[in-house]
């Protein structure tokens, strides 16, 4: 490029015969210096403002491209916690339920353990009532025995019934 000095130090051959004006050669080549001086400044100005708008938007690009990559980051990050979130809720429920069922089992061997202890109970007590009535009775008959024997005896015979009616009676506990 053509620089303004190149223009102002430039030097022509004068013509010999009709040539132009060297005045007004000079003067217009003063006006074209100016005017591309100015231009001349006005460019490199552009150029610096379009170096300095190349060096935001690479800055710009990196700060969109970090942008981007930690959007992306948050987007992930977002997708495992929730992730993580079912996953231990899918872990507590099923936990809850094993526990529940566990209770419940638990809860039904209890019944059935009380309701098998209820019902040998009751067993034993109908037994144990069972055998109290016939030690009852084997004593009420001893006493009716004893009362039948009395009267009509004299008192040795009716010891001596009590005491058969006694043994009678032992025999029979020890069944």
């Amino acid at each position: 490029m053509i620089t303004p000095m190149d223009i102002h130090n430039k030097q022509f051959t004068k013509a010999t015969v009709r040539g132009y004006s060297e005045e007004e050669v000079n003067d217009f080549l003063n006006q074209i210096v100016a005017d591309y001086e100015r231009i001349y400044r006005e460019h490199r100005e552009m150029e610096e403002k379009l170096d300095q708008m190349k060096a935001k938007l690479a800055n710009y690009e990196k700060i969109s491209e970090t942008m981007t990559a930690t959007l992306q980051l948050a987007k992930d990050t977002a997708e495992n916690v929730k992730k993580n979130a079912r996953r231990n809720a899918d872990i507590l429920i099923a936990n809850a339920k094993a526990d529940s069922e566990k209770q419940i089992k638990d809860a039904q061997d209890y019944r059935r353990t009380l309701i098998h202890n209820m019902m040998q109970t009751e067993g034993n007590m109908k037994s144990y009532v069972g055998k109290i009535r016939k030690d009852l009775e084997l004593a009420l008959a001893a006493i009716d025995e004893l009362d039948r024997m009395k009267a009509p005896l004299g008192d040795g015979a009716a010891q001596e019934s009590f005491a058969e009616a006694e043994t009678e009676a032992a025999e029979d506990e020890e069944k």
